[in-house]
């Protein structure tokens, strides 16, 4: 595959799924590469086992987030309040996989109203 296929392959599939197929595991074309293909955006969504809300300073998941859109607001008492920027969350995933204790996932990004 030319290194534009790659490009525009990688657009359409999971990470998981892209990573099998740059190291070499590529599925049969009649495997059903639609299941691998993203369907729906993502965003980032904060749970409450956040360290940072229980006062340690932390803050790995902004770290490789390119668009910026985690970030943190300081509170009274040291401790930093994680914020996600709906507006600027790709739903790449850098930030989950970074989460020493899995406080984010990614859910469907809501409907507009």
């Amino acid at each position: 595959m030319n290194p534009w296929g790659r490009t525009v392959m990688a657009a359409l599939l999971s990470r998981r799924a892209l990573f099998g197929r740059l190291a070499g595991n590529e599925p049969p074309a009649e495997s059903g590469l639609a299941e691998s293909v993203a369907t729906e955006a993502r965003i980032a969504e904060l749970n409450g086992r956040c360290i940072s809300l229980q006062g340690v300073s932390c803050r790995l998941c902004a770290d490789p987030c390119d668009p910026a859109a985690l970030g943190f607001r300081l509170l009274t008492g040291g401790r930093a309040l994680p914020v996600i920027d709906d507006s600027r969350c790709t739903g790449c995933g850098l930030c989950i996989s970074s989460c020493p204790v899995s406080a984010l996932s990614l859910v469907p990004l809501p409907a507009e109203v």
